[in-house]
C-alpha cells in the first residue's frame, strides 16, 4: 500500500498488534527521505508493543528505529535498544527474534569499527539463517559480511560474500537491498587486484537505476559519489565532474555533510585540472570549513592535501608548505587513532585468548607457550605504538605553537559564554535551593502548626459542650482546616517533590506521570542517581513539556521517554496532538519554550523540536555529563 492509503487507516485502527504493524509500515515509507517523521511512528509502535506485551512488535520496532539511529550516528543508543530487544526475544525463546536481535547488535559493533567483534557475531548468526533457508535474511547477512571484509581490505573475500548475496536477491530484482548489494560489490570489483572495471560500472549503473526507481535518496547519493570517485581514479575527469555535480543537490537535501565535503573536493579536482585555480581554491576552502565544523578528520586531511596542490600549481611555495604540514599533522592524528584502535582490539583479543588458555591449561601445558607468545607480541606492539606516538607528538608541537594565538582568541570568546552560562546556572541553583527551603518550611513548619491546631480543635470538641446550632460551623471549620493542610502539601510538593529528593529522577517522574491520564513513562538504561542539579532540571523540563502539551495541543496520548547512561541522559516528550507548522509559528518566541531552552543551555544541553500540523509534536533534550 502507498503512504496515503496507510495514513487513511490511522483513524479507524484499533490499538492492537495491527496498529503496531501499521505504524511500522508508515515509518518505513518515511525512512529514506524524512527520517525524523519515521522515528515518531517507530516510537509509537514500540510504546504500543510494550503496553500490550507484543514481543515481536517490540523487536521489529527496535530493528527499524535503530537502523535510523545508525544512519544518524547514534550508535551507543542503538546498541542499548537492541540489547533490550535481545532480552525480550530471549524471554519468549523465539529463535528468529533472537537471531535478528543478535544481527542488529553485530551491526552496531560494525559501525563502531570493531570489525573482529562484529564478524564473530555474524558468523554465529549464520547457522540460524541457513537453517531457516530464508533468502532475504541470508542475502542481508552476506552483504554485511561483504562490507566487513571490505573495511578490512580483504577484497577477494568481500567479493565472495557479495556475489552470494546478489544471487540470493535475484527474486527481488528492484528492491532497495539489491541496489545496496550491487553498490558494495561494485566498490570491491574496482578495488580488487587487478580491478574488474567493467563489472564495477555495470553494477553501479544498475544500483543507480534501482535507487531512482524507489526514490531512495540515500542510496542514490552513495552510488553517484562512488561513480564519481571511480571515474576520477581512472582519470576520466569530465564524467567525474558530472557525477559530483549531480549528487551535490541530493546531499544538501538529505543534509549529508560528509558527502558535501567529498563532492566539493571532487569538483575542485576538475577545476584544478583545467587550471582554474581560484574556483578550485574556493571549493576546497568551503569543503574544509564544513569538515572542520563536523570534525571530519579524513576530509580535513584531503582538503589540506588538495589545497597544497593548488598553491604548488600557482608557485605559491609558502602556502604550499603550510598546507602540506597541516596535511601531515592531521594524517598523524588519524594514524594514531588507528594504531590505538588496533592496539585496543589486540588487547581485547589477547585477554580473550588468555582466559581460554587458562581454562585449558590443566589439559595441555603447551597452551602456556601460546599465552607467552601473544603477551610478547602485544607488549612489542604496545612499545612500538608508544614510540610512534612520541615521535608524532613532537612533530605536532610545532603546529600547535602556530595555532596558539588563534586558540587564545577563541578561548576569550568561550570564557564570555561560560560566564553567561555560570550566571544562568547560579540563578537556577538559587531557585532550586529556595524551592527546597520553602517546601521544607511549608511542610515541616506551617504544616505542623496546622496539624496541631486540628488536634486541639478535635480535643476541644471532646471536652467542650457546644450549642447544637454551632456544631455545623465547627465541623465546617475542621473541613476547611483539612483542605488547607492538603493544599499546603500540594504546594510544597509542586515546589520540590519529596520523591525526587529521596529516590531520584525515575521515581519522581513515575509519580508525576501516574497522576495525569494518557501520560506514559518509558525509562531505559541505568536507574542509578545522577547529579542533583541534572535530576531537578530534567524533572522540571519534563513537567513543563507535559503541561504545555496538555494545555495547548489537545493530545489524548503523551509519551515521556528517558534513556539514561553513565555519561548522558536523553529526554523525549512526544504527543499526538494538533501540532503546528514550525516555519510559520516560531516556538522560540514563546515564553515556555524560551524558558526551557534557557534551562537546558545553562547545563550545556541541547534541545530539538519537531512538529507537523495534525501529526503531533516531539521535543528531545540531551545532557552530556
Amino acid at each position: 500500500m502507498n503512504l496515503d492509503s496507510l495514513l487513511s487507516l490511522l483513524p479507524s485502527v484499533k490499538q492492537d498488534s495491527n496498529a503496531v504493524k501499521l505504524y511500522l509500515n508508515i515509518g518505513e515509507q518515511y525512512e529514506t527521505n524524512q527520517p525524523e517523521i519515521a522515528k515518531q511512528y517507530y516510537r509509537k509502535a514500540g510504546n504500543l508493543s510494550n503496553r500490550i506485551n507484543y514481543v515481536p512488535g517490540f523487536c521489529k520496532y527496535a530493528s527499524y528505529y535503530t537502523a535510523v539511529l545508525n544512519m544518524q550516528g547514534e550508535i551507543d543508543s542503538s546498541l542499548i535498544i537492541n540489547q533490550k530487544s535481545l532480552e525480550a526475544a530471549q524471554s519468549v525463546n523465539n529463535e528468529m527474534l533472537i537471531a535478528k536481535s543478535l544481527f542488529n547488535i553485530a551491526n552496531c559493533y560494525n559501525y563502531k569499527e570493531q570489525y573482529e567483534t562484529a564478524l564473530d557475531y555474524y558468523l554465529k548468526i549464520t547457522p540460524y539463517f541457513e537453517k531457516l533457508n530464508n533468502k532475504s535474511y541470508l542475502s542481508l547477512l552476506y552483504d554485511v559480511m561483504q562490507l566487513i571484509y571490505q573495511n578490512m581490505e580483504q577484497y577477494d573475500k568481500a567479493i565472495f560474500y557479495g556475489e552470494k548475496a546478489l544471487t540470493l536477491s535475484s527474486d527481488q530484482p528492484e528492491s532497495n537491498s539489491r541496489g545496496v548489494i550491487l553498490m558494495n560489490l561494485s566498490i570491491n570489483y574496482a578495488k580488487v587486484n587487478p580491478p574488474q572495471t567493467q563489472k564495477a560500472i555495470e553494477g553501479y549503473t544498475e544500483s543507480l537505476r534501482i535507487a531512482k526507481l524507489n526514490q531512495n535518496l540515500y542510496l542514490e547519493s552513495s552510488v553517484l559519489v562512488n561513480l564519481a570517485d571511480h571515474y576520477y581514479h581512472i582519470k576520466d575527469y569530465e564524467k567525474a565532474r558530472d557525477y559530483y555535480a549531480e549528487v551535490l543537490p541530493i546531499q544538501i537535501r538529505i543534509d549529508d555533510q560528509q558527502g558535501i565535503c567529498m563532492s566539493k573536493r571532487g569538483l575542485s579536482y576538475y577545476e584544478l585540472y583545467n587550471k582554474r585555480f581560484d574556483s578550485a581554491e574556493e571549493l576546497l576552502l568551503h569543503a574544509l570549513a564544513v569538515a572542520k565544523e563536523n570534525h571530519f578528520l579524513t576530509e580535513e586531511k584531503e582538503c589540506f592535501s588538495s589545497l597544497a596542490e593548488v598553491y604548488l600549481a600557482r608557485n605559491d611555495y609558502r602556502r604550499y608548505h603550510h598546507y602540506a604540514q597541516l596535511h601531515d599533522s592531521v594524517n598523524d592524528i588519524i594514524m594514531n587513532e588507528k594504531i590505538l584502535r588496533a592496539t585496543k582490539e589486540l588487547e581485547l583479543k589477547y585477554e580473550s585468548d588468555k582466559k581460554q588458555s587458562q581454562i585449558n591449561i590443566l589439559e595441555k601445558d603447551k597452551k602456556l607457550q601460546n599465552i607467552y607468545l601473544i603477551g610478547m607480541l602485544a607488549a612489542s606492539i604496545f612499545i612500538i605504538a608508544l614510540g610512534f606516538f612520541y615521535f608524532r607528538n613532537q612533530k605536532r608541537k610545532h603546529l600547535l605553537i602556530e595555532k596558539d594565538a588563534e586558540l587564545k582568541a577563541q578561548r576569550i570568546s568561550e570564557l564570555e559564554k561560560e560566564k553567561q552560562l555560570t550566571a544562568s546556572q547560579a540563578l537556577l541553583e538559587g531557585e532550586s535551593a529556595e524551592r527546597k527551603r520553602l517546601a521544607r518550611d511549608l511542610h515541616d513548619g506551617l504544616g505542623g502548626m496546622l496539624s496541631v491546631v486540628k488536634l486541639n480543635l478535635i480535643n476541644m470538641k471532646g471536652n467542650a459542650i457546644l450549642p447544637e446550632s454551632d456544631v455545623p460551623a465547627f465541623h465546617n471549620a475542621l473541613e476547611m482546616l483539612d483542605g488547607s493542610i492538603r493544599e499546603l502539601r500540594r504546594v510544597a510538593h509542586n515546589l520540590m517533590p519529596e520523591s525526587l529528593m529521596r529516590y531520584g529522577l525515575k521515581a519522581a517522574l513515575t509519580d508525576f506521570c501516574r497522576t495525569i491520564d494518557h501520560v506514559n513513562l518509558h525509562f531505559f538504561g541505568d536507574e542509578g542517581r545522577i547529579d542533583e542539579k541534572f535530576e531537578v532540571a530534567i524533572f522540571r523540563i519534563a513537567q513543563e513539556l507535559v503541561n504545555n502539551a496538555i494545555k495547548h495541543s489537545g493530545a489524548d496520548q503523551i509519551n515521556v521517554q528517558i534513556i539514561q547512561e553513565k555519561t548522558r541522559v536523553n529526554l523525549v516528550v512526544q504527543d499526538n496532538g494538533a501540532g503546528f507548522d514550525t516555519s510559520i509559528l516560531q516556538p522560540e518566541k514563546t515564553t515556555g519554550i524560551r524558558s526551557i531552552r534557557s534551562r537546558v543551555e545553562s547545563l550545556n544541553g541541547q534541545l530539538e523540536l519537531s512538529s507537523f500540523p495534525g501529526k503531533g509534536t516531539e521535543i528531545q533534550v540531551n545532557f552530556n555529563f
